[in-house]
């Protein structure tokens, strides 16, 4: 049943509404006046508003004003009712938003054929949206939807004090899938995968689809255990799968995931940095032989199968001159040995301190083979070292070259370029290296 909220100050009209409306099978909410009704929208959900023009205190075209201003009710369609033909008024209760206008007394044959119309346009818009809003293949929501809802959890678990968790999931050797089974059968993997993923999160989880053969999930109100639990649990039935394709043959996938928790990070609910985050474990993930669930260090795990990188994850820091590098990162990644990660530091010194050069080279002379190797080996060693932002530029880059978007990587590589020389800079200081 579809719910309409009638506003008018004159309650015999309001009256005469909602006989007129009921016997057409409406639900009929009534408010006397603008404060009342934007009251009543908050609450409840409404399809369609009869707003009168003139009404002692907040106006019909003030609530007008008001209502198309929320984000929320944008989208609610509006009728105004008044007893004025005064044409400005109603062009500019229709500039402000307002779906038709209706003279009083009205005709209730003709008010009813106008409430159709409107909530038809209506039906349609939300459709429109929806499909604006759904990733065609799998039915879950695109990387945009996913933002736009995520932000919206995470600012409600910020404001309450609470947990909230995003993870970052990749379908392993994807692209072989399609090159020995062909794109429709990779369509088949990813929509399975999608079917998965649903089943394992609750319903108030945000399930997304964020790229080809990669998918993330925002947690609300729930502990970094919990949520790790969860997506192991995805892990295993991901791995037990077995996908039969159109033509019979059966194909077997696995999935590696990065997972953060606001917790960890000092409570920072902040969506861009999550996403960075889990993405980070999810390459750690993937660098170690995939399949696995990687995540900040946390205490009393019981579960051996769990495989919890221990990370300290803070925001990006400098030791001494090291300019953008995470010493924690790092020296973690070597089990805290600071003699073994200074080492280390002067290897990727001596090996790619010269890289800005031999990238530039590659990409004036068109040799894409070189220009991938280079970045996509610069890219694992930065992450190696806690360069995390010189990681991320890399990886930008990295996908550029991968989907041949030459136009893109001059703009690209001047970022990495520019976050390199002061990775190489920091150490080169820090290390004491003379000038080369």
């Amino acid at each position: 049943m579809q719910t309409i909220l009638a506003v008018d100050d004159a309650q015999d009209t309001l009256l005469l509404l909602e006989f007129d409306l009921q016997a057409e099978g409406y639900e009929v909410i009534k408010a006397s006046d603008g404060q009342d009704a934007l009251a009543i929208l908050e609450e409840k959900d409404i399809d369609l508003v009869l707003l009168d023009l003139y009404m002692p205190g907040l106006s019909g075209l003030d609530t007008l004003r008001k209502l198309r201003a929320n984000s929320e009710h944008i989208n609610v369609p509006v009728i105004m009712l008044s007893a004025s033909d005064d044409e400005d008024e109603i062009v500019e209760a229709l500039e402000l938003g307002a779906h038709d206008y209706v003279t009083k007394p009205y005709i209730a044959k003709v008010l009813l054929a106008r409430i159709r119309n409107a909530l038809r346009l209506r039906e349609k818009t939300l459709k429109l949206e929806n499909v604006a809003k759904t990733d065609f293949l799998t039915g879950l929501i695109n990387r945009g939807e996913f933002e736009h809802l995520s932000q919206k959890a995470i600012s409600q678990m910020s404001r309450n004090n609470e947990n909230i968790v995003i993870a970052m999931l990749d379908i392993d050797h994807f692209k072989k899938v399609n090159d020995t089974y062909g794109h429709e059968a990779g369509d088949q993997v990813l929509k399975a995968f999608a079917r998965i993923l649903e089943q394992c999160f609750r319903d108030y989880d945000v399930v997304g689809r964020v790229g080809g053969e990669e998918f993330a999930v925002c947690m609300p109100n729930i502990g970094q255990h919990d949520a790790i639990s969860a997506c192991e649990r995805l892990r295993r039935l991901v791995e037990r799968e077995t996908i039969t394709t159109a033509d019979g043959q059966n194909i077997s996938i696995t999935t590696s995931v990065g997972v953060a928790s606001a917790q960890h990070v000092d409570g920072k609910h902040d969506f861009t940095y999550l996403m960075s985050l889990a993405d980070q474990f999810l390459y750690q993930a993937k660098e170690q032989s995939r399949n696995r669930v990687v995540s900040h260090r946390f205490v009393d795990t019981h579960d051996a199968d769990i495989d919890v990188t221990p990370i300290v994850t803070e925001d990006l820091a400098e030791q001494g001159s090291l300019v953008g590098i995470d010493y924690q990162v790092g020296v973690n990644n070597v089990l805290g040995d600071d003699n073994l990660f200074m080492e280390i530091l002067k290897m990727f010194y001596d090996d790619h301190h010269q890289d800005s050069d031999n990238i530039q080279q590659a990409i004036n002379g068109q040799d894409q083979a070189r220009i991938k190797h280079l970045v996509h080996t610069l890219k694992g060693v930065a992450c190696s070292i806690g360069a995390m932002q010189l990681f991320e530029k890399c990886k930008a880059l990295d996908t550029a070259v991968n989907e041949v978007n030459t136009g893109t990587y001059q703009s690209l590589f001047d970022n990495v370029s520019f976050e390199l020389n002061r990775v190489v800079e920091g150490i080169r200081k820090e290390l004491d290296i003379g000038e080369r």
